[in-house]
């Protein structure tokens, strides 16, 4: 009611999921239960209950989509970007019925000999009467949707598919780093489905880098090791994408079949002039040359930033110094 106190509910709220969160004791091993709560107080007649369910699912959904084990209250705001999303939703789903997705490639650098070594594949929504739409608009979106896994394997099918014909017009060593949605991991069959790729496109499996966020491996830790490890035994290569920006433990690159650390632009971009984005990918690099891992620094776009990531031992790089991510073609015609 109008009466309630959202501070007291708040506290109310997060005790209840204290409580749950307690671990239970089965059978001498603990079992551990997470919660998420979403609020809903009524403002005025208008909330029924009905209204008032919708507003805490909201809520809820907020509150998940925050990191969970939280508490959110809902403002009119919440309904706004719901409906925003819902647009968005229906947007990107026409889309892919029109085929209006298409693969650009950024090229990634050898420092050892500035020769080309591979290209990162990215999902670009050409739009008839927008043209490109940012990724940042559409993506995450896209993640959260049904689609995310049919449109996981066109990128990775496609990639593929593109790889191995460059390699096969004279790129002889050319790798392709392939981003993976979530969803994709979910999938009973997902190291079948990349099998299939590779086998489908004539692909070595050595060609092929996963890229994953360390975010979509600690949502999915249990689920990804035994594929994970699968793939890797056939030669796959596996980066952990956005590198040191996440909540990832150092323990999973022991427990992972990690091959390649790329540092996150965020770090980059500091470059030369902050000490800290210094001190930090220097310290990537020289942690990953003890577990023998290779590393690549995304969003380069200097020289001075080039010259130290080449002093620091940095293996490969990519970013707008050598060229922004291109369509095939341009792709083709550039390199």
């Amino acid at each position: 009611s109008e009466t309630i106190d959202p501070i007291k509910t708040s506290q109310l709220a997060s005790t209840l999921i204290s409580v749950i969160e307690e671990p239970i004791e089965f059978e001498n091993e603990p079992i551990h239960i997470g919660a998420s709560i979403g609020i809903s107080l009524k403002s005025g007649p208008e909330d029924d209950s009905e209204r008032m369910l919708g507003n805490a699912d909201l809520a809820l959904y907020q509150a998940k989509a925050d990191g969970r084990h939280l508490v959110r209250i809902f403002t009119p705001e919440l309904r706004q970007t719901a409906l925003k999303k819902g647009a968005m939703s229906s947007s990107i789903r026409q889309a892919w019925e029109n085929q209006e997705f298409e693969l650009y490639y950024q090229p990634q650098i050898k420092l050892s000999d500035g020769s080309l070594s591979g290209a990162e594949a990215l999902i670009r929504w050409n739009h008839p009467q927008l043209g490109v739409v940012s990724p940042g608009a559409f993506l995450p979106v896209l993640e959260a949707s049904l689609l995310a896994v049919p449109v996981g394997e066109w990128i990775l099918r496609t990639a593929c598919v593109q790889a191995a014909h460059w390699r096969q017009a004279g790129c002889k060593n050319f790798r392709i780093g392939v981003n993976l949605f979530a969803a994709q991991f979910r999938a009973r069959d997902f190291a079948r489905s990349v099998e299939t790729a590779l086998a489908d496109s004539h692909l070595p499996a050595t060609a092929l880098e996963l890229e994953i966020t360390e975010n979509i491996i600690l949502r999915n830790e249990h689920r990804l090791m035994e594929p994970l490890h699968y793939l890797r035994s056939l030669g796959v290569g596996i980066a952990f994408d956005d590198f040191g920006t996440g909540f990832a433990s150092l323990s999973l690159l022991k427990d992972y079949p990690v091959t390649r650390l790329k540092i996150d632009r965020s770090f980059t971009m500091g470059i030369p002039a902050d000490g800290s984005d210094c001190a930090i990918a220097g310290t990537i690099i020289s942690m990953a040359r003890q577990l023998c891992l290779r590393v690549i620094a995304e969003g380069v776009e200097t020289l001075d930033q080039l010259a130290f990531l080449r002093g620091a031992g940095c293996d490969e790089v990519q970013g707008y110094l050598y060229a922004a991510p291109l369509p095939a073609y341009a792709f083709e015609k550039a390199l």
